[in-house]
């Protein structure tokens, strides 16, 4: 019996042993196959890493690329604005005083044709460089306020120099110093209002 149990123990030994190498080979299989997975995942996430680095690289190029094409627009909406702004000096400076004394028309209207074509020139100066399609009250208020304000510069020099006269002999004194309040109020509402408007905007957010 002691030889047969010997034997069994020795034959178990060996299934064991069997066993433990076909294990160890598993595992080391396993662990290949492991390897060989994350070998896969690391060069997938190396290309992924190159081609986030292209679309960065790309994205910064384009973003440049933007910034210098709004940088020369805006060099260009400036050119263009500074040619307007000259276009309507000529017109109010020159071309209004010279249609005015050729027509014959009398010279209480160059006032209102510099604050017609001042009103509108500015609307259309403010229109193009906030680059809105609608004109909006600011733009409007900008408009009238400069109109005002150009047809007030050349109706008190006219005064001054005796250039110009009512035909109802009222005193000159008291027609500019009216305007110019009426100026100054102009300019204090038009001053006045902006910070009304931040106030309300910051009150009530959209």
């Amino acid at each position: 019996m002691a030889a047969d149990e010997k034997e069994e123990l020795k034959k178990q030994v060996d299934e064991l042993y069997q066993e433990r190498i076909n294990l160890e080979k598993e595992i080391n299989d396993l662990n290949l196959i492991k390897i060989e997975k994350l070998e896969l995942i690391n060069e997938e996430l190396e290309k992924k890493s190159e081609w986030m680095d292209k679309e960065r690289l790309k994205a910064i190029k384009e973003r440049d690329n933007l910034l210098r094409k709004v940088r020369h627009s805006n060099d260009k909406n400036w050119k263009n604005a500074f040619k307007m702004i000259s276009i309507l000096g000529v017109l109010d400076l020159v071309v209004v005083p010279l249609v005015i004394k050729l027509l014959g028309i009398p010279l209480q209207w160059i006032f209102v044709s510099m604050g017609l074509v001042t009103f509108f020139g500015i609307i259309l100066i403010t229109n193009y460089m906030s680059g809105t399609s609608p004109f909006n009250t600011g733009e409007i208020r900008k408009a009238l306020t400069v109109s005002l304000i150009t047809v007030y510069l050349a109706f008190v020099p006219l005064m001054a120099f005796g250039i110009f006269a009512f035909p109802t002999g009222a005193s000159a004194q008291t027609i500019v110093t009216n305007f110019t309040w009426i100026i100054g109020a102009v300019i204090v509402l038009y001053f006045g209002t902006r910070p009304i408007e931040e106030y309300i905007k910051k009150m009530n957010p959209k």
